[in-house]
C-alpha cells in the first residue's frame, strides 16, 4: 500500500469532514470511496454514450429546415394548416 501526503485547503477539509460524519467512515475510508464512486463513473462513460452524452455539455440537436429560425412562424402555420385544414 501506497501512502500519500496530502495538504486541503479548508474548503475540502470541511467537505471531507462532513462526508466522515454523514457516512461513518474515517479519512481513509473517505478518501477510498469518493476515489471509487470516481472510477466508477468514468468507466460507465467509457461504456455507455448516453452516460458521456449526459455529462457533456451538449444541449441537443434535432434534424429540420436550415431556415427554421427565420422561418419559424410560417413553418408552424403551414404545419398547423396541414393537421388541422381538412378542406
Amino acid at each position: 500500500m501506497k501512502n500519500f501526503d496530502i495538504q486541503l485547503d479548508e474548503e475540502y477539509a470541511q467537505k471531507l469532514a462532513y462526508i466522515q460524519q454523514e457516512a461513518d467512515q474515517n479519512t481513509v475510508e473517505a478518501i477510498k470511496s469518493s476515489i471509487e464512486l470516481r472510477y466508477q463513473q468514468l468507466q460507465q462513460q467509457k461504456t455507455d454514450p448516453l452516460a458521456k452524452l449526459k455529462q457533456s455539455k451538449f444541449i441537443g440537436c434535432f434534424k429540420g429546415e436550415t431556415d427554421l429560425a427565420a422561418n419559424s412562424e410560417a413553418i408552424v402555420r403551414s404545419l398547423m394548416q396541414q393537421k388541422y385544414d381538412h378542406r
